[in-house]
Parts: C-alpha cells; structure tokens; sequence
C-alpha cells in the first residue's frame, strides 16, 4: 500500500471505483477514471490521448471498438490497443469530445492536454468526499486494479500481458495485488 506517497498504490476495485466516480464532480473526470478502469493504462497516456484514438466519428460520438495508445504517448514508446468495454462505449458516447485534438483538453490552453496535476487534485477531493483518504490511492489504482481484476479472473498471465503491454512478465507481476483472503484460501484448498 502507498503511504505518505512511497510505495504502490492500492488497486481499484468495483467499489472503490464507484465511490470515486460518484464524487467527481466533472464528466471529464468521470470519463479519465473510466477509461483508467477499463483500459489499465497509464494516466500520463489518458491525459495525452487524442479524439481519434476513441472515436470513430467525434461528430456523431461513436466510440472505436478499440481504443488506441499510439507509441508516442506511451512509456514504452510501444502501440497498444485494447478492446473497448461496452460500459467505457456508453461513457464516450454521452461525453461531449471536442471536434479534434486532446480527449482531455486544458480548460487554460488550447494547445496543451488536462494536467496530470489538475486531475490529481480532482482525484483527491473524490477520495475525500468517499472517505477513502489516506488509504493508498492514486491515478495508478485503476492501472493496478485493472490488472489485478484480470488476475482474478484467472485469465492467463500472457493474456493479461498481452492487454496491458507490458514487455516483461517480471514487471507485470509487480501490479497483481494478492489479498490476505487469497492466502488463506490458497492454503485451504491445498
């Protein structure tokens, strides 16, 4: 668990992403968390996403089947795609996108994407009105319990690879949280 902004943080799960979600006070900030929660990538990669790379047609708001991650906004300079979930196309089909540009666009300047700043802070006022301060959370819960969600699932490592991008399983792992509910079920069953 993140403390006092050292270590990782706790991942998202259904709950704790609703309670969040219901004190965003922004539909742009809803819309960042959801696609945090159904994509799993990085808020630095959200924040820099382009129009294009979620919809089909911005004008008639009809979400691609995929969303995009093009290798210049990502950390693994790495293209990745991952199926857009049916809850995250109903999202981006009431969200009121610009006609081009940023997703996410800063409400100061035109040329430049929300800050990661301005929707941590956002993000703070959302915990503490959820009362979830001070428990570990950050823009990369989602990322976590996203990957985590998958692990539960019990879908295959590779698969999960495959989803999330990462090039090695090794820093992969490092994302699974395992409950002490998990550890104690493990040596039950065994």
């Amino acid at each position: 668990m993140k403390i006092c902004g050292v270590g990782q943080a706790t991942p998202l799960n259904p709950v704790t992403f609703q309670q969040i979600s219901n004190h965003l006070t922004s539909d742009c900030h809803k819309l960042f968390l959801a696609v945090a929660w159904y994509t799993g990538e990085r808020p630095e990669a959200i924040l820099s996403m382009d129009v294009k790379h979620v919809y089909e047609d911005v004008q008639k708001r009809k979400p691609r089947d995929t969303v995009l991650y093009p290798l210049f906004n990502r950390k693994d300079k790495q293209t990745r795609e991952v199926p857009s979930n049916w809850a995250l196309k109903l999202m981006l089909g009431a969200y009121e996108a610009p006609a081009s540009g940023f997703l996410f666009p800063s409400l100061y300047r035109a040329d430049k994407h929300l800050s990661r700043q301005a929707m941590d802070k956002a993000f703070r006022r959302a915990l503490k009105k959820a009362g979830l301060q001070n428990k570990g959370f950050s823009l990369y819960s989602a990322r976590r319990g996203f990957i985590t969600r998958l692990n539960d699932q019990g879908l295959d490592i590779k698969v999960i690879q495959r989803l999330t991008g990462h090039k090695s399983i090794n820093s992969l792992i490092r994302y699974i949280d395992v409950t002490e509910d998990q550890l104690k079920n493990a040596i039950a069953n065994f």
